[in-house]
């Protein structure tokens, strides 16, 4: 048999020329996957594990049948078991996965032919020896792994072979995958782009056979297009379909088959919504019916247009479709078709939905109403252009009422009922402006109350007492409430609906309220923001505030020294108060001092004063933003000057006349301001002697002015003239008072508790 290819033996075409065409479905990958794992071309991946390009034992040949080097250097032909222990081998020694998917490619070349991965070396040779730098010759295709022997015939032969254009490679390369495909139009455009063949007899047959089947089928395509025409015009819609149908399926890149068939379905069950995030198709399925294995093909078409766009594919659903075209091209009408696929190819009929017009509508549409108005808001779909609204009522003329994209305030309307209709306006990509067929709504304009104008509080010719006036507010129920936190501003509209606002003050009434004008007597301690709300049926409106504090007074207010010149002031604070003003009045001049809750529960109160009486009061300070303060009843309570009256006793001696005495002073503090100060009043002083039971026991000293004997009396008159001597054993002997005895002395009468009382030593009250 011939080894080079007929050439060598005399025999110019004994054998076929070289392979045109792969016809390997995904030829492109395969070669990437080649690429990726190292080898030039598909027999590097069958030669022996280890072996080296060039030496013996390490090329394979090809003329005859692809074989490779076997044990004993004996040549094995290809097949796939070959295949299977190669592959084996290799993943055995370590190499990638993917080899794996790669042998996947070889052993369905070989289903498929026997020869076809022969088809494949050669196919690959014949682009890598034209690559070589020198052109096809035996070097290059031993350098490849060529058996020496048979290189110079093939060398011979790729030199002869055509060469293709870029196109017409490409052509050759992508054939089979369209064709299985079911692209009948595009391959035939294929097979004319492929090279013309060698001048051999044979030729490439299995291209050859291919190219038959292809120009085959287009002429079946054009017979059926024909016959589906003739019916339409005929206006048999059902029969043109089915002709259309088995056009398709014949040639599925057929626009034309597509279009008619599409043109030709009615209707069916595939419904077509439109939302704002794009058309939602749905189609039910049976669920009696077994799950659906197919997969559908969702194309759109645009009226007046005979173009249809793929929108996506998606399976089979088991509980009804439910899919959103978000690309749908707004302000057009569209309709939906999908195409039943079974593994990849037309199966039936399309589902075919009714025109619809891509115009979503608003959502969320919320209307209010106020005084003489009606105001809208809603959630506008994306690409809208602009938003258009007519209204129409009481009356019967509409109206266009100017909207924004996201709502509307439509004002000076009467009493009544309003209704609108709210349309999504879209511009095309010609520029037509589109209108949706909108959305309706209505709202009921009511009548409002008035606001109250004028809002005035003062006290009320009573104590206590505060006297509310106010204007305005003449249609509908004048209520003054007690407004929490900030109030709404006056004239403001309120949206709170009359039965939720705030409770008017349980401040008690003082008579009965009068048009215009109420009293009331609001308790101590009470601070509110009075507030004039006019309310008519369910609406209301706020009128002026008023911020009234009601501060609670000081109860039981106490003056003590501490020291001669330090007073403690001590009272119980009062509620809802923070801070007091704290005066007093003193030898002519006036003080005052702010003290806080805090600082007087951590401290108390200690004020610096001098020895004169002095005037204390002590009042609550009204909160910093009230307009109005009912002051309380002031806490006042008086201090008296600082009197000390003294007494002390002078033992018998030389200066004395060996007689005791006794010394009574009232110290008093020194007059103040120009005209002094009025002298204060004194108790009276009474020197009390208590005689013992025995001359020898110490008696113990009187306990009260009745617990022994008075010996010496002095009138608060006779202490502010000064110092008063007196002969202390005359005064004792007077009262029959005999020795051992002790003395003390008490202050009586009602000033008695305003003057202290410095008594000596206690080893000088007593007399042995």
């Amino acid at each position: 048999m011939g080894r080079d290819f007929g050439d060598l033996l005399g025999l110019p075409q004994a054998l076929p020329d070289m392979p045109l065409s792969p016809l390997v479905p995904g030829w492109a990958e395969l070669r990437t996957a080649e690429r990726a794992a190292g080898f030039r071309h598909a027999a590097d991946a069958l030669l022996p594990p280890g072996s080296t390009r060039g030496t013996p034992g390490a090329s394979f040949q090809i003329l005859d049948g692809l074989r490779v080097p076997g044990r004993g250097g004996r040549r094995r032909h290809v097949d796939r078991a070959l295949l299977a222990e190669v592959r084996d081998a290799a993943l055995r020694a370590g190499a990638p996965e993917p080899v794996r998917a790669l042998f996947a490619r070889y052993d369905a070349a070989l289903a498929e032919h026997p020869m076809g991965l022969r088809r494949v070396v050669l196919y690959q040779l014949l682009h890598l020896l034209r690559d070589t730098p020198g052109g096809p010759g035996a070097e290059a295709a031993t350098a490849l792994g060529v058996d020496p022997a048979e290189a110079a015939a093939l060398a011979h032969a790729a030199r002869r072979a055509a060469r293709p254009t870029p196109a017409a490679r490409t052509a050759a390369e992508t054939l089979i995958d369209v064709w299985r495909a079911g692209h009948t139009r595009r391959a035939h455009t294929l097979t004319r782009q492929l090279p013309a063949p060698a001048p051999a007899p044979a030729g490439d047959q299995r291209l050859a056979h291919l190219v038959t089947r292809v120009a085959s089928r287009a002429r079946r395509t054009d017979v059926l297009l024909q016959e589906a025409h003739a019916l339409e015009r005929r206006v048999a819609t059902d029969a043109a379909a089915d002709h259309y149908l088995r056009a398709l399926r014949t040639a599925e890149d057929d626009t034309d088959a597509l279009h008619g068939l599409l043109r030709t379905c009615r209707p069916t069950v595939l419904r077509a919504e439109v939302r704002q995030d794009g058309v939602r198709l749905r189609w039910p399925t049976d669920p009696q019916q077994p799950p659906d294995r197919r997969t559908w093909r969702l194309l759109r078409g645009t009226a007046g247009r005979d173009e249809w766009t793929e929108v996506t594919t998606v399976p089979a659903p088991t509980g009804g479709g439910d899919i959103v075209d978000g690309a749908a091209p707004l302000g057009e009408r569209v309709r939906y078709a999908a195409l039943p696929l079974d593994g990849g190819r037309i199966a039936g009929r399309p589902l075919v939905s009714a025109e619809v017009l891509v115009a979503p509508e608003v959502s969320d549409v919320a209307l209010t109403d106020g005084r003489a108005r009606v105001g809208a808001r809603w959630r506008t779909p994306p690409g809208t252009h602009r938003v258009s609204v007519v209204r129409t009522g009481p009356g019967p003329a509409a109206a266009d009422v100017p909207a924004g994209p996201h709502g509307f305030t439509d004002q000076g309307l009467p009493p009544g009922e309003h209704r609108y209709r709210i349309h999504c306006v879209y511009r095309t990509a010609t520029g037509r402006e589109v209108r949706s067929p909108g959305v309706a709504a209505h709202r009921t304009v009511h009548p409002w109350p008035d606001p109250v104008t004028g809002l005035t509080v003062r006290q009320g010719d009573t104590p206590g007492v505060l006297t509310v006036d106010w204007t305005g507010g003449a249609r509908g129920q004048v209520r003054l409430l007690d407004w929490p936190g900030p109030p709404p501003a006056p004239g403001e509209d309120l949206r709170t609906p009359a039965a939720d606002l705030p409770p008017e003050p349980a401040w008690p009434l003082c008579g009965a309220p009068r048009a215009g004008s109420a009293a009331y007597r609001p308790p101590a301690g009470a601070t509110t923001r009075l507030t004039a709300v006019t309310v008519l049926g369910d609406r209301a409106v706020a009128g002026p505030g008023v911020r009234v504090d009601v501060p609670e007074g000081v109860p039981e207010l106490t003056a003590r020294r501490v020291e001669p010149t330090r007073v403690r002031l001590i009272f119980d604070w009062p509620r809802a108060t923070d801070r007091v003003l704290v005066r007093w009045w003193q030898s002519g001049a006036t003080h005052e001092r702010r003290l806080t809750r805090s600082a007087y529960l951590r401290e108390g109160l200690h004020l610096a004063v001098t020895r004169a009486a002095a005037r204390f009061r002590v009042e609550p300070l009204a909160v910093a933003d009230a307009d109005v303060v009912v002051p309380p009843a002031a806490a006042e309570t008086a201090l008296p000057a600082d009197v000390a009256i003294s007494y002390a006793l002078d033992r018998p001696g030389f200066l004395t006349a060996r007689r005791r005495r006794v010394t009574v002073r009232a110290d008093t503090p020194e007059p103040a301001g120009p005209a002094g100060e009025a002298a204060p009043e004194l108790p009276e002083f009474v020197l009390v002697a208590r005689a013992a039971g025995t001359p020898r026991q110490a008696p113990a000293p009187p306990r009260t002015v009745r617990d022994g004997t008075p010996v010496l009396r002095l009138s608060g008159a006779e202490l502010l003239a000064g110092p008063v001597r007196c002969d202390l054993d005359t005064a004792v002997a007077d009262a029959g008072v005999r020795r051992p005895y002790t003395l003390r002395a008490f202050l009586t009468g009602p000033h008695a508790p305003a003057v202290r009382l410095e008594e000596p030593p206690h080893k000088d009250l007593v007399v042995r």
